[in-house]
C-alpha cells in the first residue's frame, strides 16, 4: 500500500479499458462492479478517483495504439526485424516481425529452394533486418467459432496485417541490445541441441530458455490432459526458484545482501527477455524486483499492489496481451494465491499445501480456461502433488546444473546424461500412463455470454468472501454453482442442431438432438492431395482437419460422446480425419457403407475402432431408428458391393420440422436409384446436403426435381481444384428455385429447429 491507495483497483480499470480500446466501448461499464468495493471502503477517497482517472486516460492512450487491420493491398517493399517467434516450417519462414515504424506484422516468406532454406537455418533471423518486396493480404477465415482464427491471434499479438513476401530485396546485420540477448538465446538453444540427448532437448528447451515450438503434439495432449501444462513452461515457480538460488550463492560468496538485490534487480529483466518474454515470465519478474526493492526498504508494498502495478505495466506497454490467454492465467493464478493466504496459512503439511494451491488456482481460473480451451484437467489437484515437487526439487533444477556442465564439464554432462535419461524417460512413460486413463476431463464447452458473466462473478465473490474471512465451506458452493449450470445447460436446451463444418474440400456434419439426447457425427473431413511436396518443402506437422477443425468443435459445444460416427464412405477428404476424433472423442458406435472397411483408407479407423472396442456397423438401405421426435432412415445404398462414390449411404433425418438428407458423394446412379424407389415419397420441408461437393455427377435434374427441397447446401473448399460447384449443379437449383449456401462462402453453416421451424447461423458473418 502506498499511503491509502489500492493499486489493485486502479489495475482492473486499466485492464477494462484495454478490452474497451479494442471494442466495444460500453466494456467499460463493468468498471461498475468496483462501486460496492469502493463503498465498503469509505475511508479511501483516493483510490476511487484514482480509477475513474486511470479508466479514462488509459482508455484513450490505448485507443491511440490500436492498429488498424491491413487489409489486400497493392505490392510494397518493406523493412522487417522478425522477433523471437519466427519459425521455418517447411519451405516457409514465418512469424511476427517488427517494421521500422515499430509496427507489428505477421510476415510469410516462402523459400525459393532447399538452399536458400538452409542458409537461413544457420542464421540467427532476429538479428537481421529484412527488407522485403510483397503484399498485404486478406486474413484467411475460421473454420466456426472455436477454431483457429487468425484475426484473433493477431489481435493478441497487436499485430496490423499478413504480409506475404516474394522476394527479399536485402538484409543486414540488426544490433540492438534486445536483438544481442535474442541471439545469446538463440545460441543457448544450439548448445543444447548438440549436447543434450534428443529425448531431453525439448524440455530443456522449454524450461531453461522459454522455447516450446519442438514439442510433440501427443506429449502436449498428455501434460493438457493431466493438467501440468504450466510446468513445461518458465513460470512464476522457475522465476523463483532461480532468484532465490543465485540470491544465496551470491551472499554465500560473501557479497553485500544490498550488493547482490541491485545485482538481481538488473539481471531479471534482462532474463526475461533471454527467457522468450512471455507473460509469465515478466509477471514473475517484475513481481519479483519489487520484493526486492521492498526488501532493500527503499518502499513496502502489499504482495496484491505490487502484481498489480505489474499488469498495469505490462497493459500500458503492450496493450493487446491482455486478450492472451497466457497473461490472464498468470495474473489470475498469481492473484488468487494472495487473497488464499488466511486458507494456506491454516494448513501445516506441505501436501495440503500443495493440494490447495491447485484447488484454488484452478477454481479461480476455470472461467478463463473453458472460455480458451473449453475443458479442464480434473486429475490436476492430485497430479500436482507428485509433479510440483517433482519439477521444483530435481527436474527444473537438473536441467539448470546440466546445461552448465555442459559449458564447463563436457565430459562429466555426459556421464550423468546416462543416469538422467533413463530416470526421464520412465516419468515420461508414467506420464503417458496417467494421461491415458479415461474421464480426466471435464468439457463443458465454452460457455455462452451470460454463463461466462455469471461464472466470473462468481469466481470474484468467493474470493471476496475468503478475504472477508469466511469458511471455505460456505464460499466454495458459490463458485461451483455456476460450474454446475455450465454442465448441465445443453440439457435444457430444446433445440435441435445441425451444423455442416467449413472443413475445406470434404464433409463433415454435426447434429446435436434437442436435450442432448443424442450427438451424431456424418463424416470428419480430411486432407486431398496432390502429389506429395519435396521433402525440404513439407511442413514438420502436416495440417489435420479432424483435430483442428472437427474436435475443436465437438469441445466448444461441449460434446465428448458421439453416438453414432456416421462414415458415407472411404474417400479421404470424408474419412481422413476418424482417427484423430477417434483419439480425443468418446464414440459409441461406427457406421460404414458395406465393403468399405476392404479400403486402404479405412485401415486406421478400423485398428482404433478394435482397440478401443467400438462396433463397427456396415449399413444398408431400410436401416433405422428413432429418437423421440427425430427419425433417421438409411435410404442408400441397396446393397453390399461397394462402388466407391454411388455406395454413399444416403441418410434421411425427419424432425417435427424440416426434414434433411445427407447424401455423401452419392452421383447421378445412386440418385436414379433413390429417385425410382422413394420418388413418390414425401420428402416434407426438406434441406439437402448437395452431393459431391456440388460435381457436376451428383444434384440432376430428375433428382432436384423429384425431392424439391427448401435448401441445398454445399460443401467445398475455396479456390477448390476441381471447380466446385458446377455450372450444371448451379442452373439446376437455379432452374428449380432452390436456394443454395456453401460452406466456402458461409463458413460453417448451422441449422436450429425449434418447435417445427429453422432458423440459420454461419461463421462468417
Amino acid at each position: 500500500m502506498i499511503g491509502e491507495i489500492r493499486l489493485i483497483y486502479i489495475c482492473i480499470p486499466v485492464a477494462v479499458s484495454a478490452f474497451a480500446a479494442y471494442g466495444p466501448v460500453l466494456i467499460l461499464c463493468c468498471n461498475l462492479l468496483l462501486i460496492p468495493i469502493f463503498l465498503r471502503r469509505k475511508k479511501d477517497f483516493l483510490t476511487p478517483a484514482l480509477a475513474l482517472i486511470a479508466a479514462i486516460l488509459s482508455y484513450f492512450f490505448i485507443s491511440l495504439q490500436v492498429p488498424e487491420l491491413q487489409q489486400s493491398g497493392d505490392p510494397a517493399t518493406i523493412n522487417f526485424t522478425w522477433t523471437d517467434q519466427v519459425k521455418i516450417d517447411g519451405g516457409t519462414m514465418k512469424g511476427f516481425a517488427r517494421t521500422d515504424s515499430n509496427k507489428i506484422v505477421y510476415t510469410v516468406l516462402k523459400f525459393k529452394n532447399e538452399e536458400q532454406k538452409l542458409q537461413f537455418q544457420k542464421l540467427h533471423i532476429p538479428s537481421v533486418r529484412f527488407t522485403l518486396q510483397g503484399s498485404f493480404k486478406d486474413l484467411p477465415s475460421a473454420a466456426h467459432d472455436y477454431s483457429f482464427n487468425m484475426e484473433r491471434y493477431l489481435k493478441m499479438y497487436g499485430a496490423m496485417g499478413m504480409f506475404e513476401a516474394n522476394e527479399i530485396v536485402g538484409y543486414a546485420k540488426n544490433l540492438s541490445l534486445s536483438t544481442i540477448l535474442s541471439e545469446h538465446r538463440w545460441r543457448v538453444k544450439q548448445h543444447i541441441q548438440e549436447t543434450f540427448p534428443d529425448s531431453l532437448v525439448t524440455e530443456a528447451e522449454a524450461l531453461l530458455i522459454g522455447d516450446r515450438s519442438g514439442m510433440d503434439e501427443d506429449v502436449a495432449a498428455s501434460y493438457r490432459t493431466l493438467g501440468i501444462t504450466h510446468l513445461f513452461a518458465i513460470s512464476g515457480l522457475h522465476v523463483g526458484l532461480l532468484t532465490f538460488l543465485l540470491r544465496n550463492l551470491l551472499v554465500r560468496l560473501s557479497i553485500r545482501i544490498e550488493t547482490v538485490d541491485t545485482l538481481l534487480i538488473i539481471l531479471l529483466p534482462l532474463y526475461a527477455v533471454m527467457a522468450g518474454g512471455a507473460p509469465s515470465v515478466w509477471r514473475a519478474v517484475s513481481v519479483s524486483i519489487i520484493v526486492l526493492l521492498t526488501a532493500t526498504g527503499r518502499f513496502k508494498m502489499r504482495m496484491d499492489d505490487a502484481l498489480a502495478a505489474s499488469a498495469i505495466g505490462f497493459i500500458l506497454w503492450q496493450p493487446f496481451v491482455v486478450f492472451q490467454p497466457g497473461f490472464q492465467l498468470s495474473y489470475l493464478a498469481a492473484l488468487s494465491l494472495i487473497y488464499s493466504t488466511k486458507i494456506l496459512s491454516r494448513s501445516t503439511s506441505a501436501i495440503a499445501v500443495s493440494f490447495l494451491v491447485t484447488t484454488i488456482t484452478q477454481l479461480a481460473l476455470y472461467p478463463v480456461l473453458l472460455y480458451h480451451f473449453y475443458e479442464l484437467s480434473l486429475s490436476s489437484f492430485v497430479v500436482n502433488l507428485v509433479y510440483v515437487p517433482l519439477y521444483s526439487v530435481i527436474i527444473l533444477p537438473g536441467n539448470i546444473i546440466l546445461l552448465l556442465l555442459t559449458y564447463l564439464f563436457p565430459a562429466v554432462s555426459e556421464i550423468v546424461f546416462i543416469f538422467y535419461e533413463p530416470f526421464r524417460r520412465m516419468i515420461g512413460i508414467c506420464t503417458e500412463f496417467l494421461a491415458s486413463l479415461p474421464y480426466q476431463m471435464w468439457t463443458p464447452g465454452q460457455p455462452p455470454a451470460l454463463l461466462s458473466a455469471i461464472a466470473v462473478v462468481g469466481t470474484l465473490l468467493f474470493f471476496i468472501a475468503i478475504e472477508k474471512g469466511e469458511k471455505p465451506i460456505w464460499a466454495i458452493p458459490i463458485i461451483l454453482l455456476p460450474a454446475l449450470f455450465l454442465q448441465l445447460f445443453p440439457y435444457f436446451d430444446s433445440t435441435l442442431r445441425v451444423t455442416y463444418l467449413d472443413v475445406g474440400q470434404g464433409d463433415a456434419i454435426v447434429i446435436e438432438l434437442p436435450y442432448r439426447r443424442g450427438v451424431y457425427l456424418i463424416d470428419t473431413g480430411g486432407t486431398v492431395s496432390w502429389g506429395s511436396p519435396a521433402d525440404w518443402q513439407a511442413p514438420m506437422k502436416p495440417f489435420e482437419v479432424g483435430r483442428k477443425i472437427v474436435v475443436p468443435y465437438l469441445k466448444g459445444r461441449g460434446i465428448t460422446k458421439i453416438d453414432k460416427m456416421i462414415l458415407t464412405h472411404a474417400d479421404s477428404d470424408h474419412m481422413e480425419g476418424a482417427d484423430e476424433v477417434l483419439e480425443e472423442i468418446r464414440v459409441n458406435e461406427i457406421h460404414i457403407s458395406p465393403g468399405s472397411e476392404l479400403e486402404p483408407t479405412m485401415e486406421e479407423v478400423l485398428h482404433i475402432a478394435k482397440d478401443k472396442k467400438i462396433p463397427v456397423l456396415a449399413m444398408t438401405e431400410g436401416a433405422n431408428w428413432s429418437v423421440k421426435e427425430t427419425g433417421f432412415y438409411y435410404v442408400a445404398p441397396e446393397n453390399e458391393t461397394y462402388k466407391g462414390n454411388d455406395s454413399s449411404l444416403v441418410l434421411l433425418m425427419t424432425t417435427v420440422g424440416p426434414s434433411f438428407l445427407f447424401t455423401g458423394d452419392l452421383e447421378i446412379d445412386g440418385e436414379k436409384a433413390i429417385v425410382k424407389k422413394y420418388g413418390d415419397g414425401d420428402w416434407g420441408r426438406l434441406i439437402l446436403k448437395a452431393g459431391h461437393h456440388g460435381s457436376r455427377t451428383s444434384s440432376s435434374d430428375a433428382f432436384i426435381q423429384s425431392l424439391q427441397p427448401e435448401l441445398a447446401i454445399l460443401s467445398y473448399g475455396r479456390n477448390n481444384r476441381y471447380g466446385h460447384p458446377h455450372a450444371e449443379v448451379v442452373e439446376t437449383f437455379e432452374k428449380y428455385e432452390v436456394p443454395t449456401m456453401a460452406t466456402a462462402d458461409h463458413g460453417s453453416i448451422t441449422v436450429l429447429v425449434r418447435k417445427g421451424n429453422y432458423t440459420i447461423t454461419t461463421s462468417l458473418k
